[in-house]
């Protein structure tokens, strides 16, 4: 029975396999023909077209017939993009055409359906479906794991169906590998089958195997605030990517990459995703770590990558702002390169003219607009004054008008921009303050202007724990049409000073509606032995929820050197053991002056290091500081600086033991100088001496 259906499925996807290659060949040549047409009418255009402009009436025909080849050019253009997207498709679904399927009884009068599902959907001659896109709304009963009556919704309405079959395949290209009918988590082989993959430098799409507490989070309805509370390796990442993809597919229409922002932690691990949604057949939406949004947001001095902004300071500048009396001094004039256009002094005048209005946003914009004015006003006179004694020069009001946004929009710009408040001045002097952090002054200067980005639909934050109640203001402020989904885990916040989880669901219980809060509670990355480790180091309640999937591996190595010469000596023979198999191997210290301390030590010995702005190698050993390598997973691990003073008997000393040690997803080795760290003498109580 089993070779029977093995057969059937081989056959079908030979079939379904040949069928893609047609739709290769034919969507080929139509390309090859549509561009050998383009070709000859943009010489037909070329060799025909008149250019005329000897009057007005002969003018409008030639702009005409110009017009009219530009819609024409314009209909290939279409016909071209929308071809080679489907090529990509073709080409995408022929690395692996599907990776499961699913038989659906809609009527007990009615014969079952059968759905193939694939990482996308392509159609035969037309409208016959062939493949069915994974995100489509009758995959989600393939996801819900449950055989018999269930349902699936379309519309916010549920369609009742009986899942009579849920089948995955393993297969390559148009080699069926094997197959596997299965109904739970647990007992899903592809899944255990693609954990037991070496990692490498490039995260990639769970697709085939999302389980369906991750499907809950992929396709939950649009809520105001989504915030995911996961384990460490529950796949956050790959939750939070595979929901853009699915936000894209279910708003194609509607939702464009450049609307949606992922903040990210660090170059590297925007590196380490890049590939994902490219894969999958969509674009990466807009991702920026803390520095490069502050640069998008003009701030004009350097800032340091963290951020240690007290709310209470954006709170008091929210607060005290409206009755703040101006003054000259939180000002600049206004130049035009060294020509004064409008002091800060007239500046001030004009905002006395308003005085009934309170200090913000209203007020200076209304300000501004008259600035503006004003300002064109004395341009035009220093204008008028540079052509007097120029006899027979006349020009119409528009070219004057053109002529000033040339030759002084630097002035205007300013105007525009609201560049002629001092925000530095004024937030100084609301927090009393000498200076004031990044965070200080740009919610004062959105506070003042109405900055803020309206086009954004979604914000996405990943390791939200990292990021401080202030930040998260910040963020609510400038993304003010934005829907948001925060990821992370609180138990792997490796700094003082950042939000909890308690704080976030409080702060959003006024920001439109409370919160949605979701859990990830199993462990799909590391292997039981090091899942039980890291997870030993949480709270009672939480450690009790945790479980993994992964088939038992190697116990966890836990060496206590003697002396410096013994420690060097057990980690390079680690790097060496490690490095030896495949996959990547993290040597992973707590910061970046213990890992340049190791690197000296090592000496020649030493594996490259990895830096803020460097890139994962493709494989072999590498140092790496644990606020790079979080977010990241590794097949092998070294944690070389297992001792008391790195790791200390605290709430962030355990923080980032979790952490560092939940890096791993096979091998972990956790060495020591002299003493163990508290924190893992109950776990380790047998670790070997050297």
């Amino acid at each position: 029975m089993e070779k029977e259906i093995f057969n059937q499925e081989q056959n079908h996807l030979s079939s379904t396999y040949d069928k893609l290659l047609n739709m290769r060949n034919e969507l080929e040549g139509q390309i090859r023909e549509l561009n050998e047409r383009a070709v000859d009418d943009k010489n037909d255009i070329r060799d025909n077209i008149r250019i005329d402009y000897a009057d007005i009436e002969t003018t409008m025909e030639t702009l005409t017939e110009i017009e009219v080849w530009n819609r024409y050019i314009d209909t290939y253009n279409v016909e071209s993009s929308s071809l080679t997207k489907r090529l990509g498709t073709v080409q995408k679904l022929l690395e692996s055409p599907y990776f499961a399927r699913i038989q659906l009884q809609f009527d007990p009068s009615e014969q079952p359906e059968d759905y193939y599902i694939g990482r996308a959907a392509i159609t035969e001659n037309g409208y016959e479906q062939l493949i069915i896109d994974w995100r489509s709304p009758v995959a989600e009963v393939y996801y819900n794991q449950e055989s018999g009556p269930t349902h699936y919704t379309v519309d916010d309405r549920e369609i009742p169906v009986d899942l009579k079959l849920r089948r995955q395949f393993d297969l390559k290209r148009n080699e069926l590998l094997s197959y596997f009918d299965t109904q739970i988590a647990i007992e899903d082989p592809l899944l255990l089958e693609s954990l037991a993959q070496t990692r490498s430098d490039k995260m990639t799409a769970i697709t085939a195997t999302i389980q369906k507490e991750q499907n809950t989070i992929i396709r939950y309805p649009d809520v105001p605030v989504l915030l995911v509370d996961g384990i460490a390796g529950s796949g956050k990442t790959s939750v939070l990517l595979q929901r853009i993809a699915y936000l894209f597919y279910k708003k194609r229409n509607t939702l464009r990459p450049d609307q949606v922002c992922l903040m990210t932690l660090n170059p590297v691990f925007r590196d380490y995703i890049d590939n994902v949604l490219p894969d999958l057949g969509e674009t990466n939406p807009v991702t920026l770590t803390w520095q490069e949004f502050l640069e998008m947001a003009e701030l004009p001095f350097r800032s340091d990558d963290i951020d240690c902004t007290d709310a209470e300071s954006l709170i008091k500048i929210r607060d005290e702002l409206p009755a703040l009396r101006l003054t000259a001094e939180d000002f600049y004039d206004i130049k035009q390169r060294e020509t004064i256009v409008i002091s800060k002094a007239e500046i001030l005048s004009t905002v006395k003219k308003f005085g009934k209005l309170p200090t913000g946003m209203r007020l200076i914009q209304t300000v501004a607009d008259e600035l503006e004015e004003r300002a064109k006003n004395t341009i035009r006179d220093l204008d008028s004054d540079a052509d007097e004694g120029c006899e027979g020069t006349s020009r119409s009001e528009r070219a004057k008008e053109n002529r000033i946004e040339n030759d002084y929009g630097g002035a205007l710009s300013n105007i525009r921009h609201c560049s002629f408040v001092n925000i530095s001045h004024i937030a100084e002097r609301i927090l009393g303050n000498g200076s004031i952090t990044a965070t200080e002054w740009l919610y004062t200067r959105m506070e003042l202007t109405g900055l803020c980005d309206r086009n954004v639909k979604y914000v996405m934050v990943d390791e939200v724990q990292d990021y401080t109640r202030a930040q998260l203001m910040l963020f609510w402020k400038y993304f003010p049409n934005a829907r948001f989904m925060l990821l992370g885990d609180e138990f792997q916040s490796i700094r003082e000073g950042t939000v909890s989880f308690a704080e976030i669901e409080e702060m959003t219980s006024g920001y439109k509606k409370r919160a949605v809060t979701l859990p990830l509670l199993t462990s799909y990355r590391s292997s039981p032995e090091i899942t039980d480790m890291f997870s030993s180091l949480l709270p009672a309640k939480k450690k009790m929820l945790v479980s993994s999937v992964q088939r038992p591996g190697e116990k966890v190595d836990v060496q206590v050197a003697g002396s410096e010469e013994e420690f060097i000596r057990a980690l390079k023979s680690k790097i060496d053991e490690y490095g030896s198999r495949e996959g990547l191997t993290a040597v992973i210290c707590r910061d970046p002056f213990r890992l340049e301390n190791i690197s000296e030590l090592l000496k020649d010995a030493s594996p490259s290091l990895v830096a803020n702005s460097a890139r994962l190698p493709k494989s072999g050993a590498f140092l790496i500081d644990l606020t790079l390598a979080k977010g990241l997973e590794f097949d092998n691990v070294i944690l070389a600086d297992a001792d008391p003073e790195t790791y200390p008997d605290t709430d962030l000393g355990r923080h980032c033991l979790y952490t560092a040690i939940s890096r791993a997803t096979r091998h972990l080795s956790v060495l020591a100088v002299g003493k163990l760290t508290p924190n893992l003498l109950t776990l380790a109580p047998d670790a070997s001496d050297v």
